[in-house]
């Protein structure tokens, strides 16, 4: 429940700071979180193109972004490796404004999946741990 709180509170500071740079007009604005479906950035794309923004979305280029195991080690905030695993197991690959526009949040969004088995693996496949949202101002 920390974890979750800790996170909620990442969200909060980041949507806060982002919808502060948007409506000041800053271009480009980055929005570097852990977007892993489509509905937890359409907030941050709502906001923007309300506001005449062109929104990109790009993910790292490193080997690592879908191993728990490195990811572990890499990340700041102490998330375990069976959490990252179950987020990159929830991961949305393709990424659109439409499919962003069209999500919705999960009527259970707390609800955890049952684990995947020993040696299955649900995170190949092109290498991204975080998703980023660039936004730039159409002048």
């Amino acid at each position: 429940m920390a974890l979750c709180s800790a996170l909620m509170t990442i969200f909060t500071i980041k949507m806060g700071t982002a919808k502060q740079a948007i409506n000041q007009g800053r271009s480009p604005v980055i929005i570097d979180n852990t977007n892993t479906q489509a509905w937890e950035m359409k907030p941050y794309v709502e906001m923007a193109i309300g506001k005449g923004y062109r929104v990109e979305f790009h993910e790292p280029e490193t080997w690592w972004k879908f191993d728990p195991e490195e990811l572990e080690k890499r990340n700041k905030h102490g998330v375990s490796r069976k959490k990252i695993a179950q987020m990159l197991d929830r991961y949305e690959y393709q990424m659109s404004i439409s499919i962003v526009m069209n999500s919705v949040e999960p009527a259970h969004k707390s609800t955890q999946r049952p684990p995947t088995l020993e040696g299955e693996q649900r995170w190949g496949g092109p290498p991204g741990s975080h998703n980023r949202i660039y936004v730039t101002y159409n002048h």
